[in-house]
């Protein structure tokens, strides 16, 4: 399991069109309602706040109202209602299907083929749901308000990503959040600015890795104009 730009979980494979994956046990979940050319996996087994997920990159043929059109009619043929909401942002559609929640949404980019979208299937019911990486394992920061929890599984490993809101400057909040972790057994690997992806060098905050066995964490401390913001993601296994 890897970590992408320090925020949020991707890995990768593009697969051709085949049903979606079911999620563990319980409801499977795996509806197609619009066939695409091209699904990209981007989580397979998936918590979302504690709610078991899958997510898919979709990309399809048609524009984004031959998919919305697409997706309405399987959705009323399976008697289940359905939602569009279309606004500047771009366009999101939603069915919940029993415990399985659908949610498609496609940025704006205009009436014409081809389309890409995200693709999220929720099991609203929570069956069979069990935190791979308990909170327990990872000291979080102290004071810190907990935005989004995320966690994903990769055969042997797992992974959970935290957004915290937090007060206090951010080298500051970094440097205190990895003395912290050390009183637990964790040994510093990198501290060092955290640096724009536009290749200026400026600095947008300061990013953290800590080990500890086969357990690592690695943490951006990011200024929002104000509050501290930290996205903090740990990882299990061999």
């Amino acid at each position: 399991m890897k970590v992408a730009s320090m925020w949020f979980f991707a890995w990768a494979v593009m697969l051709s069109m085949s049903p979606l994956q079911a999620m563990a046990a319980g409801p499977a979940c795996d509806r197609q309602p619009v066939h695409a050319s091209h699904v990209q996996m981007i989580g397979r087994d998936m918590l979302i706040e504690g709610v078991p997920a899958s997510i898919y990159g979709m990309t399809f043929s048609g524009t984004s109202t031959e998919v919305s059109n697409e997706f309405r009619a399987f959705w009323a043929q399976a008697h289940v209602p359905s939602i569009e909401r279309r606004d500047v942002s771009g366009l999101l559609l939603a069915a919940l299907d029993g415990v399985c929640h659908y949610v498609l949404v496609m940025p704006s980019r205009g009436d014409s083929g081809p389309t890409k979208g995200l693709l999220s299937v929720m099991r609203l019911d929570g069956a069979g749901a069990t935190h791979r990486v308990d909170a327990s394992l990872v000291r979080l920061p102290d004071g810190a308000r907990t935005v989004l929890d995320v966690e994903s599984r990769d055969g042997r490993q797992a992974g959970r990503t935290w957004l915290f809101d937090m007060s206090g400057e951010t080298k500051e909040s970094a440097q205190r959040y990895a003395r912290q972790l050390q009183q637990s057994g964790w040994r510093v690997v990198t501290q060092m600015p955290a640096l724009r992806l536009d290749g200026s060098q400026h600095t947008t905050g300061h990013m953290l890795a800590m080990q500890r066995g086969s357990e690592r964490i690695d943490a951006v401390f990011s200024n929002r104009n104000g509050p501290t913001e930290a996205v903090i993601h740990a990882t299990t296994g061999p």
